[in-house]
Formats: structure tokens, sequence, C-alpha cells
């Protein structure tokens, strides 16, 4: 999600009753009043705002007073709000505390809070892993921990979200939680003083070979400072190409995009431009250079259909300005730009204000219902047992541009990549064993009774028949694996014995070497990374990873042209 930071703050947040809702109603109204044409008459345009708003306050006020049943007034209002915006495009949002909190977090990249990740496992919160220089790490808190109590309320059957909500608060304060170690005979308490947890939008750097690695996870207000970072590591290091993954990534801040691509492109290069419904929405941002710019060697950018708004605006920045290679598939579609406007002190409204646009002049929006479904005009409704290749349309039938040096680009939504890789889906037995966590808590178990594991740690026969019979005592693997009609066996976990191997082999890298050892394991199995890399063999330069770019796209328009004519063949025999 691309937004601006909030810059419409009433000057009083001290509301309640019926005054703040009128408040409410009127900001609403303002906001979500009909659109006229420039040429209507202003004062009609006024009395009609009027008088949409009377009704809206008569509506609210006899629903208080005459309902049958008596009704909480911030309900009504709730109620109200969500009703005007289910006409308005999908990222439009009234935020109530609990997700202008999480909004917050996300954009700020820190929170008050312990320092741990945690999962639900076997019932309970149960820590992945924490994070180092935290309260929690310094209070020896370890994955596997399970919390069964915050302030002696049993945690059983907590949702994520119910834990997070209790362990989170101020710095300085304090939290008490009883924790359940395997290997531990009895729980045990602890106290914990809450600090300010730092989040990283980062989080993995490192090199492949000769050629550095990055994985940008979201865009927030330390995002620039963190890439730049770890850029001049693997610059440190000799990397001879790098790879900037933006796959998953689902956008933040729009000031933080034009500070990351500030970082590949040349001073005062068109980042991105927006066009909005008032003047104040337009807007153009250009690379604004502070520091080196990573051009020296060739960039991939690698996105995906969860690519989406600030991942977006970076990843077609480079690919118009031909500073980097776009790879993988068709991003996701999200060109809109909300503004987060206050309510109250810990409510907001976040609307869509205005559209953004490539330097190009693409739009990647792609108009989408309040459910996620693409809108019939952008896609139309196509029968996918009929004809399933249908389900996005062919690149060469998209809308052509074209990038600073004339090579042709396409529109109609989302980035579509320079070279198209598919990407792998995990099979259905693999999704069933990582719902069911039970990787995780095998490797908890494992390295409780086996002291001075080290990194080389391989699964041995032995130990993968250990697993098979853990897997099958699982509380919840047999409910998993019905959802796809299957049913556990041993010949079914041998046949996916490769797949068991290396997330056993994961989760024992993260308990002994930490997140970043994990997430090298998983991406053993990353074909389409795997793929990419492959590209920088043949393509050393940047000018040659174009070059191999236009030959593919030429390759790919000879079978099309093909498949189409031996198409128009069968239907004249026929």
């Amino acid at each position: 999600m691309a937004f601006f930071p909030n810059t419409n703050r009433p000057t009083s947040t001290s509301f309640s009753g019926f005054s703040r809702v009128l408040l409410t109603a009127v900001l609403m109204t303002v906001l979500f009043s009909c659109t006229v044409q420039a040429a209507d008459d202003p004062a009609a345009r006024r009395r009609e705002f009027y008088d949409n708003l009377k009704i809206l306050g008569e509506a609210y006020e006899r629903i208080i007073n005459n309902y049958v049943d008596e009704k909480d007034p911030k309900e009504i209002m709730e109620a109200g709000v969500k009703g005007m915006l289910k006409i308005l495009d999908e990222h439009s949002n009234y935020l109530p505390p609990v997700n202008y909190e999480d909004l917050m977090m996300s954009t700020e990249g820190e929170f008050g809070g312990l320092g741990i990740t945690i999962n639900i496992r076997d019932h309970y919160p149960t820590v992945v892993s924490p994070i180092e220089g935290t309260p929690a790490y310094y209070m020896g808190i370890q994955g596997g921990d399970q919390i069964i109590e915050i302030e002696g309320e049993t945690t059983r059957d907590f949702t994520s979200r119910d834990a997070v909500k209790k362990l989170r608060g101020p710095k300085g304060t304090k939290v008490n939680i009883t924790i359940a170690r395997p290997g531990s005979k009895e729980p045990f308490p602890l106290t914990i003083v809450r600090d300010i947890i730092k989040v990283e939008s980062v989080p993995y750097a490192f090199m492949m070979g000769d050629i550095g690695y990055v994985k940008v996870q979201n865009f927030a207000r330390t995002t620039h400072h963190e890439l730049e970072d770890k850029l001049q590591e693997l610059t440190d290091q000799g990397m001879k190409g790098l790879i900037l993954d933006l796959r998953f990534n689902p956008g933040g801040l729009l000031y933080a995009a034009q500070e990351v691509s500030s970082l590949f492109l040349e001073d005062e290069q068109l980042v991105v431009f927006t066009k909005g419904r008032l003047r104040d929405q337009n807007k153009s941002y250009y690379a604004a250079n502070r520091g080196p710019i990573f051009n020296k060697v060739p960039v991939i950018v690698m996105v995906n259909g969860s690519s989406a708004s600030a991942s977006e605006i970076v990843a077609a920045a480079l690919q118009d300005h031909d500073a980097g290679l776009v790879v993988g598939k068709t991003s996701f579609g999200k060109g809109s730009v909300q503004t987060v406007f206050r309510l109250d002190e810990d409510e907001a409204l976040k609307l869509t204000t205005a559209r953004y646009y490539t330097p190009s002049g693409r739009s990647i929006h792609k108009n989408r219902s309040r459910d996620g479904g693409l809108s019939e005009e952008d896609h139309p409704v196509v029968d996918l047992e009929k004809d399933p290749a249908k389900e996005e349309m062919d690149r060469f039938d998209k809308e052509k541009f074209y990038t600073d040096s004339g090579r042709v680009i396409y529109g109609s939504g989302g980035v579509t990549p320079d070279i198209e890789i598919d990407q792998d889906f995990m099979s259905d037995f693999e999704m069933s064993v990582e719902r069911d966590g039970a990787l995780f808590s095998f490797a908890v178990e494992y390295a409780n009774e086996h002291e001075g594991v080290n990194g080389d740690f391989q699964v041995s026969d032995d130990t993968f028949a250990r697993f098979k019979s853990f897997l099958g005592e699982r509380e919840k693997i047999g409910e998993y694996l019905e959802v796809f009609e299957l049913t556990y066996s041993d010949s079914l976990a041998d046949a996916n014995s490769d797949f068991i191997k290396r997330g056993i082999r994961r989760e024992m890298a993260r308990r002994i070497s930490g997140p970043t050892a994990a997430y090298k394991v998983a991406i053993e199995a990353d074909s389409q990374l795997h793929e990419a890399l492959e590209l920088f063999n043949d393509a050393p330069s940047l000018g040659a990873l174009l070059k191999s770019a236009a030959e593919w796209n030429e390759k790919q328009m000879e079978v099309l042209a093909a498949e189409k004519s031996a198409a128009e063949e069968e239907t004249v025999s026929n």
C-alpha cells in the first residue's frame, strides 16, 4: 500500500457522543459526496451537501432513539462509515484503534514490545525466535518456548493477535508471562520490561557466489537507510551483480519507494507521478541522491503477483529508466495512493486520493471490487475450465510503452516483467505440514535432546524415520490433510522426503544460527530465484541482460504466432 502520512488532523481530538459522530458524519459526507461535473452550480452543490448531511444525521438520531433494541452509538456510527466505504475501492478503509496501530507500526518500523516472533503451535503462542538485542533476547527466551500465561491469564487457544495485543505496550512498562520450555520439567515465570523494538524491512542480504542478494519485505520509514547499509556491505564484498527481491512485498510508504529508487537512479530522474481529484494530489517525485548510487553492477528486480504498490513503483522506475531488468511474474497492480486522515486520537480513515503513474506514463492500477476480485472492465469474465490460459491477458495484447532507450514495456495493470519466470507453489502435502508447524516443533524437540548440533546438520535416515512417526502422531495433521483429500501414510511422507528433509534443516538452522541461516536453506528450492541467478552467467552486464530480454520477447512472439497459426489451421480443417 502506498500512502501519504496524515496531514489532516483535527485541531482537537476530544469528542464524545453525538458531537463526535456528527463530526465524523460531516467528514465522511465531504469525502464521499457525489462526483459532479466542473460546470455544476457551486451553490447547488452546497445545498445538496447540507441536505444529504441532514438526512444522515437524522437517520442516525432516529436509530439511536427509536430502534426497538438499544444500540451502541459507536457501533451504529462505525456501521454507517463502513456502509459508505462499500461503494469505494478496496483500499479505502475505516481504521479502528487496533488496525490504526498496526498501520503505524508497519510504516514507522518500530513498536513497544518484547522482541519475539510468535506463531500459534499446539494451542499456545510459541516463540519462533527472539530478535537479537531485545528484552526477550537478553532474558534468554528461546525458539520453541510456549507462552502459556500472560498476566496470569491462560493463553490456550489464543490467536496471534490476542497474544500480540497483550505483549505489546509502551517502553518501560512490564509484562508478566509464564513459559513452558521443551525439556524443562515445570513452567517458569518471567517479568520482562518492554522496549522499543526495531522491525527490519530489509531482513536478508548476503552473497550468492559473486552475486549480491537483498530481500525487501516492505517499505517503511527506515527502509532506505537499511537498504543503503546492506548494499554497501555487499559492495565491499565485491558483488558483481545484484538481485533485488521484491516478491511478496505488499508496499508501504510512497516516499520510501522514492528514496529506495534513488539508490539506483541518477539525480533528478523521475520516479513516479500521481494524479488525483484535488490539485495538491498532482505531484511528481524525483530521485534525490544523497550518497552513492548503486548502479555500477547489473541489477535484476524480482516481482510476483504479491508485489504491490511501493514495490511496483520501484520495479517500474528501474524498468522505465533501463536501470534494471525486471523478472518473475506480473505484479499485483495496486497503483493508487492512500492518505490517512485522523478521525480521533486512535482512529483514522485510509482513503484513496490519487493514482500513480510510472515515468513512461503507465498506470499500473487494476480496478478491483472490495472483495479483491478484478472488475469486469479490467478483467473480462473467462470460463477457466474451458480456457485456463486466458486467466491473464497475454503480454503482447497489453498496451505498449517505451523505456528511456526505446525498449517496449507493457501496461494494462501491474508491472509486466521483461522476462517471465514461472513460480513454484507448495503442494497440498507441503501446505498441510507447514500449517501444522510440525517441522518447527520437531526441530525444537530434536535440538533439546541433541546438544552440540552444529551448522552442518544433515537429516539422517534415522532422523527422517523419527519425523515420520512424529508427524503421524500430530494432533491436527489428519485434519489439515483431509482438506486436500489426503490421508497420512509413510509412503506419502517418503514421496515428499526432499521437502521434509529441507524443512528440518531449515528449522534446525534457525535454532543454531538464526533467521538468515534458515532463509538460506529455504531458498534452496526457490527455482524462480535460481533461474534469475542463471541470467547473470550468460549476461554479466546490464546491457547484456537487456539484450537477453529482447531476445526472450522475440522468441515468445514467435511461439505465440505459431500457436495462433496452428489454432487457425485447426479451425479451418474443422
